[in-house]
């Protein structure tokens, strides 16, 4: 498959990302750049919220379920809000069609700069992302279109029933495993669609939402916003080569419009689009879709979130104090500090997060240089963004023009002193602070284009004002046209804002050399070749560090381990570091037994040859010609056995 024929593929993801949630937006009364920014939210509050209904009352997945719960809540909004939506907490006046139309004309060359950015830094659609946490998403798709069950309560076990279940996000693999099932489209093919799509369609269309509540109806900030957002490479272009972080991404991308939900409840808007009311209703809808789409989304809007919600309740305060209530204003902020230092204290000590606070990462970079990464927008030691950052700079001197800026100002620090903690210092201290991004500078560092866009946009807008102030012929030029004309001209100098730092940062998952892939084409060949001779039925063992657990998501043969450091039941410890004496240990055969492990798979991978985690899996080397093991099939060091150490399934063995 080309990009070119992966396009309606494409158009299959966006349609599930917006039209659910765009039908309820419309019925809620919002319209416009409101309606179809918000509309992904829902839909991703709908399709994940939908995955956990329908197992618990043990219905299977499928997108006919889906389709019928969207139409259930659908009639449930429309019974409802109708009748409210034209009370006074509701009220937000739609935009006129020329705002509109410049915010959605932004989005098409937004469009056009990341599929360049796609195509150039992913081989072809069903490319393989050969990192560390690709592993688990592809075979976490498997699990979901096999068992017909994608919960977020279950699906980090992969159903072993041997495994007490624990809570894994799953929103981003409910997506997916709907694209697979709507179309046909194969796993990889399905990773890589939805989270370009959050790339490229969702993130620019959230940054817009975020620019129309901070700058109003102007249509200069609207039409030069879509750009702008593909330019920063810390997001959402790091976040598609490192980790690889698919769902954090998915999350991410709604961000912004989460924050503009913030904004607004708080009154720090232009021209609200949105509504109190509606925003309100719309946070618990919020925090299902970031909840169950990747928690550090929850912890990146609140950080950003605390300036704005802090700024309102100290303005009331000094209304309050103007009235002469002075002490109500002063207790009121107190308890509003109180709460958050209280919620930050049980996050930061709670056991339900110790995993991810002591993850650690070694620091790589003095605090100096890390500032300087942020203010150059060259996070994790990348090329620096000359042009782009002065913009940002420029966006900060707006903030003296356009006040709600300097909140935005406040949040880009916040964001700044947690990268710093995370690249140069990492120490357990810090980790109260930073233990909630595991540690991770990439993860946090993602947090700085949700306010360096508008920062930007607000450069560009200070810019635009300065030369139409000035006294030449530009004057008679509409703001807008100026502010396009600059945007084109950053184009222009940075030769498409900057695309090699963005292709490195994509590419750097998907092309790498053969030594260092957990899966080559020749593996892949092998592998769809082999699920011939394999049971449909049956479980396949193999050590997943060469390879061998990609045998489920690219040939629909289910293994023993699907990822590299899953939680494993005491028949998969046994089976992991004693099949290869089957022969001699009884022990093993029951674990083999009980399991239904028929085949033994070789891959001839060496992925991540240092990590110790290797010697975990010595009992699944390749056994060669010793006694229990019968080869079925091989291709080089790729190799498939039949187990019969332990007889037919079923029998004593």
């Amino acid at each position: 498959m080309n990009w070119f024929e992966a396009v309606p593929y494409a158009l299959v993801t966006v349609a599930w990302l917006l039209l659910p949630g765009a039908a309820i937006s419309y019925l809620t009364g919002l319209r416009g750049i409101a309606a179809w920014a918000i509309a992904p939210v829902t839909s991703i509050a709908l399709v994940g919220g939908t995955a956990i209904l329908v197992e618990m009352i043990g219905v299977g997945w499928s997108p006919g379920i889906v389709l019928i719960v969207c139409a259930v809540a659908i009639a449930v909004v429309a019974a409802v809000a109708i009748p409210l939506r034209r009370r006074a907490i509701f009220a937000a006046d739609a935009d006129p069609r020329p705002v509109t139309i410049a915010g959605f004309a932004g989005l098409a060359p937004a469009l056009a700069l990341g599929a360049f950015t796609i195509v150039r830094s992913i081989p072809a659609p069903d490319a393989l992302s050969q990192t560390y946490d690709a592993l688990f998403h592809y075979n976490a798709l498997a699990y979901i279109l096999d068992s017909h069950q994608a919960s977020s309560l279950t699906i980090a076990t992969f159903g072993n029933p041997d495994v007490p279940s624990v809570f894994y996000p799953a929103a981003w693999h409910d997506l997916g495993s709907l694209l697979v099932m709507t179309t046909g489209a194969g796993v990889p093919v399905a990773a890589n669609l939805v989270s370009v799509v959050a790339a490229i369609v969702l993130w620019p269309l959230s940054c817009l939402l975020l620019v129309r509540q901070l700058f109003g109806r102007n249509t200069a900030a609207l039409a030069v916003t879509g750009v702008l957002s593909m330019g920063f490479a810390a997001f959402p272009w790091d976040l598609l080569g490192f980790g690889v972080l698919w769902p954090n991404l998915l999350g991410m991308a709604m961000a912004p419009a989460v924050l503009a939900l913030v904004f607004t409840i708080t009154g720090w808007t232009k021209d609200d689009a949105v509504g109190r009311g509606r925003a309100w209703l719309t946070l618990p809808v919020v925090l299902v879709a970031t909840g169950l789409t990747h928690p550090n989304v929850l912890f990146s809007v609140g950080v950003l979130s605390l300036i704005p919600i802090a700024a309102a309740i100290g303005a009331r305060g000094w209304r309050l104090h103007r009235d002469g209530r002075t002490w109500r204003g002063v207790a009121e902020f107190a308890a509003f500090v109180l709460v958050f230092a209280a919620g930050w204290y049980w996050a930061a000590t709670t056991p339900a997060f110790a995993d991810v606070r002591q993850t650690y990462w070694p620091p790589y970079e003095t605090p100096a240089n890390a500032v300087g990464d942020v203010a150059l927008n060259a996070t994790n030691q990348r090329d620096a963004l000359w042009i782009l950052s002065a913009v940002v700079i420029a966006g900060i001197v707006a903030a003296r023009r356009y006040r709600v800026l300097w909140l935005v100002v406040a949040g880009h620090a916040a964001t700044a002193f947690l990268y710093v903690l995370a690249a140069s210092i990492n120490r357990p201290d810090t980790r109260m602070f930073t233990g909630f991004w595991y540690n991770d500078s990439h993860r946090l560092a993602a947090m700085v284009p949700i306010t360096a866009v508008p920062l930007a946009v607000g450069g560009i807008l200070l810019l635009a004002a300065r030369i139409s102030e000035s006294p030449t012929r530009l004057r008679r030029v509409p703001g807008t046209t100026v502010a396009v004309g600059l945007t084109v001209l950053l184009l222009v100098v940075t030769a498409g804002l900057y695309p090699g730092d963005r292709q490195k940062r994509v590419a750097a998952g998907y092309v790498v050399s053969d030594s260092s892939k957990l899966v080559t084409t020749d593996m892949a060949r092998f592998y769809q070749r082999v699920a011939e001779e394999i049971p449909e039925d049956a479980v396949v063992a193999g050590n997943p560090f060469n390879g061998s657990a990609m045998l489920w998501a690219l040939a629909d043969r289910e293994v023993l381990f699907p990822h590299f450091r899953t939680e494993h039941s005491r028949e998969q410890r046994i089976i992991a570091a004693h099949l290869n004496e089957a022969t001699t240990e009884p022990v093993v055969c029951e674990a083999v037994r009980h399991l239904g492990a028929d085949y033994l798979l070789v891959g001839a991978a060496a992925f991540r040859k240092y990590d110790g985690y290797w010697r975990y899996y010595r009992g699944l080397a390749d056994p060669g010609p010793a006694p229990g093991f019968e080869l079925v099939d091989s291709d080089g060091a790729n190799k498939l056995y039949r187990i019969t150490a332990c007889g037919e399934r079923g029998t004593t063995g």
